[in-house]
């Protein structure tokens, strides 16, 4: 009985699990992290090496036992301390700009409770960048059984294994499927932090201090790797390589991948390549060399073996998990990459074929969607691309829905989008049914087809609901260019003598109806509200008030796609959450986003004039932007120069250029024109659809003698090349 009681003491023992963390001014990223052990740990120890913030008060709020620690420029010492005070049977390590992933903290304890291993190795998923460009995966111990001679070593990059298989050379370790998320080299947290200057001193003195230690070579080049030292990585890469046996050292197969990257950011192909092989006879299960084997074969003009390289990786898939990888190696990235290289071999279907499988690896991704959906309008399946949805894609939420219908957009892929729009059931409440039809309309806007957005704004504006104000005010402006264009004609015609006199006398019939439409818009400004940009649009450049309008972030149709997707629904209960006046989307593509969508229009349907017109009329704006802020600027400095003393000098100053900012914007013709990049933006991308309408209709084909025979321009392929490669929105961040 005595041994039973025993044997479930020792059981409910090694079942206690203590965390140590080491911190310093960590307030903004602990609270995470320490609520994502809550519940998987018994213990947490946080030794803080001197802290100026609320972390110390934030561990304790949790729980935690905190130790002050001054700070020696030693990682293992720190961590050494907390150890010290564990209690737990085993020892769980994070630091603060980690997080436990919810899956691994329901498992830990029963991966404690029946491993007979002497440590457990986690995979950390660290995001770099941005965080939204994927991550890298390594497996590292994280887990290891609490005993006195279990110690880290090492002033940075501190390691725990070597303590274990000296205490133990028996010693057994098992890598879990437990995650650990690693936030701590995003960009925003690497620049705060001053992590790569920190970390390249304290390395470049544990070189000094131990120069035979291969590790801390190879820790150097990865800090200068990561800077984009590439020729000082190689150095420090090539110093550890010598140093170490790559069978027994558990990273070599980094160090031989890390090596290539160098060569490849020199741009020494070849060298690249005798590396990669060389590792792959050592590492012949590590996919990543064999992607960047790929790389390197394309690099040096050899597509045959890159795409076999490419399909290989596939085959293999994701490496084993004693691998550091980076997410996406031998899955999407892999298909991403391939995707790239068909379409280079001129081999489109293939290439589509890839990006659909990269959408399936990773449903999120967005980039081979903009692929799939130029290659489709570029080689003349736009038709195509609704069945091609339906039938490779699970589009089974409101979610994925939106997304398509926002990158059809912004591919240019009107009439897909339009397609796609069709086939939803239909709305049959008012709101969601009209926001529906403007989506419709700004879609056939951007096509060209001005018959049919007047058709669906009309039938918006007959409802006298929420988006009748808008519809007028887009009628309105569609009215305009339609007058352009027949201007435009007209005054072609005016020039042959015969038709003088009827040019002048429609010329003169125009002026008359748009006095009286003039009158007309006056009136309805009355009751709707003065739309600045309209009236720039017939009267030219002059000020004018307005509604404010959206960042470019905000607008566009983006915006209406989640609603536009949506069913019918009844009223929601809290009437806060339901729009209920025209303030919440007044800035829908006004001011420049009115005019991208103009250009857009006229650049897609072919329309010379208006284009041209339009463009001129952008440009004017834009030069009247930069004079009137410049003057402003310049008047606003000359006030504080004429003020009294400093400190009014000062305030006068800051008002004055407030108030200079706010004139120089009024005296703008519409709101928002002076963002002179959002303009500048819609100009170019104005010139760029335009660029690809023109080589559309140099790339078609054209009739040839025989009936029922066509040929295609002997400059195809490079005008479908230069078309795919036009730049344009491609769903990569930035």
């Amino acid at each position: 009985m005595q041994g039973e009681r025993q044997q479930t003491q020792q059981h409910q023992k090694a079942q206690r699990i203590s965390l140590c963390m080491i911190v310093k001014d960590e307030e903004e990223l602990l609270p995470r992290c320490l609520e994502s052990v809550c519940g998987a740990v018994d213990e947490i120890i946080v030794v803080d090496t001197g802290s100026s913030d609320r972390s110390a008060a934030i561990a304790r709020k949790h729980g935690a036992k905190v130790v002050e620690f001054a700070w020696c420029d030693d990682f293992a010492a720190a961590r050494n301390a907390g150890l010290e005070l564990a209690t737990g049977d085993w020892i769980l390590f994070l630091d603060a700009d980690e997080a436990l992933d919810t899956a691994a903290r329901e498992q830990i304890r029963s991966w404690t409770a029946v491993s007979g291993c002497d440590g457990l190795f986690l995979n950390i998923h660290n995001y770099t960048g941005s965080g939204q460009q994927g991550a890298t995966v390594n497996p590292v111990l994280r887990l290891f059984r609490n005993a006195p001679e279990h110690r880290f070593t090492g002033r940075i990059h501190e390691q725990i294994a070597a303590a274990i298989c000296e205490r133990n050379p028996e010693a057994a370790f098992h890598v879990t499927d437990m995650v650990i998320h690693h936030y701590g080299y995003q960009t925003v947290i690497v620049e705060r932090k001053d992590k790569v200057n920190r970390n390249v001193r304290l390395l470049q003195r544990a070189v000094m201090e131990e120069p035979n230690q291969p590790f801390h070579h190879y820790n150097l080049g990865v800090e200068y790797l990561r800077t984009g030292q590439a020729e000082r990585a190689l150095e420090s890469f090539g110093t550890a390589r010598e140093m170490i046996d790559p069978a027994v050292t558990s990273y070599a197969h980094l160090l031989f991948k890390y090596e290539v990257r160098c060569l490849e950011h020199l741009h020494r192909w070849p060298e690249a390549m005798e590396r990669v092989d060389e590792a792959l006879q050592l590492f012949p299960e590590y996919t990543d060399l064999m992607h960047h084997r790929a790389i390197c074969a394309d690099a040096l003009g050899d597509t045959d073996t890159a795409e076999l390289s490419l399909r290989e990786a596939v085959r293999q898939g994701p490496p084993p998990a004693i691998f550091h990888t980076e997410e996406g190696m031998g899955t999407y990235q892999t298909w991403y990459t391939l995707g790239r290289l068909l379409e280079g071999k001129a081999d489109l279907e293939g290439a589509v074929d890839a990006y659909v499988e990269a959408v399936r690896a990773k449903a999120s991704l967005l980039p081979p969607l903009y692929r799939i959906f130029r290659i489709m309008r570029v080689s003349g399946q736009e038709e195509q691309i609704p069945a091609l949805i339906a039938s490779r894609f699970a589009m089974n939420s409101e979610e994925a829905l939106t997304k398509v219908l926002g990158i059809l957009e912004q591919s240019g892929c009107y009439a897909s989008a339009l397609e796609l729009l069709g086939d939803m059931p239909p709305v049959t409440s008012g709101e969601p049914r009209e926001r529906r039809s403007v989506a419709e309309a700004f879609l056939h806007v951007q096509r060209g087809d001005w018959t049919k957005a007047r058709l669906k704004l009309e039938t918006v504006k007959r409802k006298k609901g929420l988006f009748a104000s808008l519809a007028s005010r887009w009628l309105e402006r569609l009215q305009w260019l339609e007058e352009e264009g027949n201007g435009g004609r007209e005054d072609k015609e005016g020039r042959r003598d015969q038709e003088d006199k009827k040019g002048k006398e429609g010329k003169r019939d125009r002026k008359e109806r748009q006095g009286r439409e003039g009158q007309e818009h006056k009136k309805g400004q009355q009751n709707e509200g003065q739309d600045s940009f309209t009236l720039w649009l017939r009267q030219g450049s002059q000020a004018g008030g307005g509604k404010d309008v959206l960042t470019e972030e905000e607008s566009g149709l983006s915006g209406w796609w989640k609603s536009a997707a949506k069913g019918n629904e009844g009223p929601k209960e809290n009437a806060g959450e339901h729009i209920t006046s025209e303030k919440e989307h007044a800035g829908l593509y006004e001011g420049w986003q009115a005019f991208g969508l103009l250009l857009e229009g006229c650049a897609r349907s072919g329309r010379r004039q208006e284009l041209h017109e339009l463009i001129q009329r952008g440009q004017q704006v834009l030069n009247e932007a930069d004079s009137t802020m410049r003057t402003g600027s310049e008047e606003s400095l000359a006030k504080e120069r004429d003020a009294g003393t400093e400190e009014e000098c000062r305030g006068n100053g800051e008002v004055d250029e407030k108030a200079d900012v706010k004139n120089a914007g009024a005296r703008l013709p519409f709101p928002g024109a002076s963002d002179t990049l959002l303009g500048t933006n819609c100009i170019l991308k104005g010139l760029i659809s335009a660029a690809d309408y023109h080589l559309a209709q140099l790339m078609s084909d054209t009739a040839q003698a025989g009936a029922g025979k066509r040929q295609r321009h002997p400059y195809w392929p490079v005008v479908q090349h230069i078309r795919l490669e036009l730049p344009g929105a491609d769903g990569f961040e930035g």
